[in-house]
């Protein structure tokens, strides 16, 4: 075989072998194509005076409690929060009526006096958290995100590690139409619900 031969078909496997790693490195490419957004849907409008007045009604309805946290809450409430939607379901009400009674009942419970509430319990006390620590508009969504600190079951009493949760709120026309959370569907105790 010619030198010129050997090279042509070097050339040619070269080309080859690139044209193939280049098809196969934009596999991974096409195959992690970022998902649609959902919520909320794109075109929004909102000035930032309005999404100024969102964050204020989003925020006012996290922290208000009883009377003052219905008000903000729109009867076409939906929970996205499974536990409290299975029980309306199981109970045949809507969201917003048991949003309004579990509300309700929290602040009739914290009003009442407890010998319980008041005594401090035992040790090592945890660092503050944040229940705003990140708030994030976008259109007519508010995400807040809270930051808490939690005991480290691996570790001697008194260690703490940081632990983050999320509220997220629709908000239409100043009232609360939706909420988001990250609670989900405790498993049954032992010879319960199978």
């Amino acid at each position: 075989m010619s030198k010129t031969g050997s090279r042509t078909g070097n050339y040619k496997s070269s080309t080859l072998a690139g044209f193939a790693f280049f098809l196969l490195a934009g596999v991974p490419a096409f195959a992690q194509q970022i998902p649609q957004q959902m919520n909320p849907k794109p075109g929004c409008t909102n000035t930032p005076e309005q999404m100024e007045a969102t964050k204020k009604a989003a925020l006012d309805f996290a922290f208000l409690t009883g009377d003052a946290k219905i008000a903000l809450a729109d009867p076409s409430y939906i929970q996205h929060n499974p536990v409290q939607h299975k029980r309306g379901q199981a109970e045949g009400i809507t969201d917003y009526e048991i949003f309004k009674r579990t509300f309700l009942n929290q602040a009739n419970q914290a009003a009442a006096p407890a010998a319980a509430a008041n005594r401090e319990a035992a040790g090592p006390k945890p660092p503050a958290g944040s229940r705003a620590e990140i708030v994030l508009v976008q259109c007519d969504i508010v995400a807040v995100i809270h930051k808490t600190y939690l005991q480290d079951p691996t570790a001697a009493p008194g260690t703490f590690y940081e632990a983050f949760s999320f509220d997220a709120y629709r908000v239409r026309d100043g009232k609360v139409t939706e909420h988001w959370d990250a609670n989900t569907i405790p498993a049954p105790a032992a010879g319960r619900g199978q």
